[in-house]
């Protein structure tokens, strides 16, 4: 079960304010769920930062919260919560060797990191060529800008990722 896992607790309860809601309520239709469960991160003020839909083994659901997380911190647009969403998405990648939102989580750690660093291109660069190397097939591979895709292959390695 994924919300007792202690792990999920913890990543919860430090970051998050969770709240449920009934599909009863008549306010359920304005938050557009068309399946359950669904999780949607908003911020303080109510904006909608990630959504995911169905549910989640324990280690996934971690990568959602991170991704959740990264997404909200990155549209704050300071460099403090850029360097917080970095790390987040690093953290998650370094909890495991893979997992079914690595390439996401990779995708998204190339933009954290370009931020964080002041437009970082290498660092990004960096990490998108990691991208490219082990999920070539993944929709966020295909993301990658063309010019960077076509030299995948000779990007460096960022430290910090097993790799």
């Amino acid at each position: 079960m994924t919300y007792p896992d202690p792990a999920v607790v913890v990543a919860v309860t430090e970051v998050f304010v969770p709240l449920r809601v009934d599909f009863r309520d008549p306010h359920f239709r304005e938050l557009n769920v068309v399946w359950l469960p669904t999780v949607i991160i908003r911020d303080y003020r109510g904006r909608e930062h990630y959504r995911n839909v169905n549910a989640a083994p324990p280690d996934d659901f971690l990568d959602v919260l991170a991704l959740g997380e990264a997404h909200a911190r990155l549209k704050e647009g300071r460099p403090a919560a850029h360097a917080r969403a970095e790390k987040v998405l690093a953290d998650a990648l370094d909890r495991r060797d893979d997992g079914p939102l690595h390439p996401e989580l990779l995708y998204w750690r190339a933009i954290a990191g370009y931020f964080r660093g002041n437009h970082d291109g290498e660092f990004r660069d960096g990490v998108w060529g990691e991208l490219l190397r082990r999920y070539p097939d993944s929709i966020w591979a295909h993301r990658v800008p063309e010019f960077l895709a076509q030299v995948g292959g000779a990007l460096p390695k960022i430290p910090g990722n097993g790799t």
